[in-house]
């Protein structure tokens, strides 16, 4: 591999692109491609410098980190020419009125925990499933494109990935903060790859495309003319579900009042005086993207598309716990059962915590007698 500074161009086209994707993304499994000229510029970058100033980043510092990066990868990488987007479904979407405790439904204690378990984090570590699809995908379109170099990446490098998704076309951007296929829903991981192509005949840079590159599926029939930020409308069932009132219309989502917050990244320090809302809720949370009519149109479709990858379904060494195990589970046997899988982000402090937290909300604790 040439080092970085070393790196020329390489032509080609948008059609020749799509072309080889169609015959790649297949055996990768990868489900939509789309891809953005670089330099950039971000139509939604000052809402999301106002979201960083007014604090509701959650304190998540990795979010801050290099934001000049974030908004324009050439600075770092100045031999950048485009970056493609890729996705990974890992659920078919949900059904209206999902019962499961995830998607904000009541269970008792003697249910499966992992039904507590946001649907992303049951299964293996997407940041290794999804990069080794990613890889493939590059690796083979470099057989097909001498000179080309690509860096992948999943949530791990300093890119807003559903800013870049909405451009290449993968979907729009949804009132529950996710991004969203019109005919997949939102239950998709997001992974991005710097390369060096100039790709001729993609809309200029800074104006979303209508369609990506390479769907499983298309989004609309008939595409419109000019792409959708938002197809949401006055729809506000996310907004209204959240327990903690965590999304706002015009604000955003409010890292600091999100579940997937209290119970991931401040593993298990949901606020005293708001604990009580995280009710059944062990690891992140579903509940705005369960009510969302689009993924519950998803999961009435399902059958039309093609299969989740394995991989993020929920795994058999899962059902050897119960929760009252999690709430006392050692450091040892914690990193036996997840290391592998997103569960891991937690730390067994925080699934003591969390598991503790969930069985006191449902009367089962050991603050309950």
């Amino acid at each position: 591999m040439k080092k970085r500074d070393d790196i020329a161009s390489v032509g080609t086209s948008a059609d020749r692109l799509k072309t080889w994707l169609g015959e790649i993304c297949p055996s990768a499994g990868i489900e939509l491609v789309g891809a953005v000229s670089l330099p950039c510029r971000l139509p939604h970058r000052r809402q999301w410098e106002q979201w960083i100033e007014s604090g509701r980043y959650g304190g998540l510092k990795y979010l801050v980190r290099e934001p000049d990066n974030r908004v324009d990868p050439t600075l770092r990488n100045p031999w950048a020419k485009s970056i493609l987007v890729m996705a990974h479904r890992y659920t078919e979407g949900w059904p209206s009125g999902d019962p499961a405790p995830s998607s904000g439904g009541i269970a008792p204690e003697q249910s499966p925990w992992i039904e507590r378990v946001s649907r992303y984090a049951r299964g293996g570590d997407y940041h290794h499933v999804l990069l080794k699809s990613m890889k493939q995908v590059v690796r083979d379109l470099k057989e097909k494109i001498p000179g080309m170099e690509a860096f992948a990446s999943t949530d791990t490098g300093p890119y807003l990935e559903r800013e870049y998704a909405w451009l290449a076309g993968l979907g729009f951007l949804g009132h529950n903060q996710c991004l969203i296929h019109e005919k997949l829903g939102s239950g998709m991981f997001l992974g991005v790859a710097l390369t060096n192509l100039i790709i001729e005949d993609l809309p200029n840079a800074g104006t979303p495309a209508v369609d990506s590159l390479y769907t499983t599926t298309k989004r609309l029939r008939r595409p419109p003319k000019i792409a959708p930020v938002n197809l949401c409308g006055s729809c506000t069932r996310c907004i209204d579900a959240c327990p903690t009132n965590a999304l706002d219309l015009s604000k955003g989502l409010d890292a600091n009042l999100c579940l997937s917050t209290w119970s991931i990244e401040w593993q298990g320090g949901a606020p005293p005086e708001s604990a009580h809302l995280q009710g059944g809720l062990l690891f992140g949370c579903d509940i705005c993207q369960a009510v969302c009519p689009w993924n519950n149109r998803a999961q009435q479709h399902s059958q039309k598309n093609s299969p989740v990858n394995e991989s993020y379904l929920a795994l058999p060494s899962h059902h050897e716990l119960s929760l009252q195990d999690l709430e006392n589970i050692s450091d040892d046997d914690f990193r036996r059962h997840f290391r592998q899988t997103p569960i891991w982000r937690c730390h067994p402090e925080g699934m003591r915590r969390n598991a503790a937290l969930v069985r006191k909300n449902l009367g089962g604790g050991r603050n309950n007698g």
